[in-house]
């Protein structure tokens, strides 16, 4: 049971909600807008999101424990450590991330091989700044971007991607890379809140791993603000894309999340910690996704 517990630690398996949010959105618009849908595709890369997330989340638990060497950290005064508990575990962990990396690889290129080499274009660009974001001597999540490359990142391009894969190369047109940012605008803002209410609650450790993330430069209270009104824009972007035609009547259930969202959000403005109130923003998302799923569901039943 620990050895479970432990894994679920290191993969943070409760972050994978953050991938099916856009995934559904692009699911959704490709299905309304075009008429189609791909099987195997978009189980392939359903697959492949999830496990690139597991990658970087592997990642940063790697880098966060050489930083703890680094500073000299004890277990008592850092918790990576329950995590990792020493080099050898840290060997292996590099290991498993060097296969999970050769194993994302060969899916996606069997994707690639199914659908079209733009699809490998978005592949290589979201990998590269999968690494950037929390690898190489100034990684993004450690600087005041990160909240929103995250946002843009995951509910962006893992929209977009859902969309190309499920579509014929012949529909792809530049219009499109404008109207994916409207109807992802919801996904790509929760996400960013996923990534303000980790690093406000991880601000003091933040600061002594030298990250300087955009708390370190908004405030405690601007970035509650920010974190605020990144709710109020992506139910706007979401409102645009229906009245627009691009997402089905049905998406607006989603709108019937916004008692709960303004409720959690209240809660976590009052306090902001990793063990009582960061789960409020997973909630928020988890609320928005099912929301999208069923409303998904509801035109597949129903064209509405």
């Amino acid at each position: 049971m620990k050895t479970w517990h432990r894994l679920l630690r290191l993969t943070r398996v409760h972050s994978l909600i953050a991938s099916v949010l856009p995934f559904c959105l692009g699911l959704l618009f490709a299905l309304f807008r075009d008429h189609e849908f791909n099987w195997g595709n978009s189980l392939l890369f359903f697959l492949i999101t999830c496990l690139m997330q597991i990658l970087v989340n592997l990642f940063d638990t790697y880098q966060d424990f050489q930083n703890a060497l680094k500073y000299q950290l004890s277990p008592e005064t850092d918790d990576i450590f329950a995590k990792v508990k020493n080099k050898s575990e840290a060997h292996r962990l590099k290991l498993a991330i060097y296969g999970l990396t050769a194993l994302g690889g060969l899916l996606a290129l069997w994707l690639v091989l199914r659908t079209s080499p733009v699809i490998l274009g978005l592949g290589l660009l979201g990998t590269a700044v999968g690494y950037l974001y929390s690898g190489g001597p100034h990684p993004i999540q450690n600087g005041p971007a990160g909240d929103v490359a995250s946002g843009l990142i995951m509910g962006y391009i893992i929209t977009l991607a859902t969309v190309l894969i499920n579509i014929q190369p012949a529909q792809y047109h530049w219009a499109l890379v404008g109207e994916i940012l409207l109807v992802a605008g919801i996904a790509i803002c929760a996400i960013t809140n996923i990534s303000l209410a980790n690093n406000l609650c991880d601000y003091e450790e933040d600061v002594k791993f030298h990250r300087f993330t955009s708390v370190s430069y908004l405030g405690k209270e601007g970035t509650l603000r920010f974190y605020a009104c990144n709710y109020l824009l992506g139910y706007g972007c979401l409102l645009a894309a229906i009245c627009l035609g691009w997402l089905p009547v049905s998406t607006c259930l989603v709108f019937v999340t916004i008692p709960l969202v303004i409720k959690n959000t209240r809660r976590f403005w009052q306090v902001q910690s990793k063990q009582q109130t960061f789960v409020l923003t997973i909630r928020n998302d988890i609320a928005i996704t099912l929301a999208v799923v069923v409303a998904t569901i509801i035109f597949i039943l129903f064209q509405v």
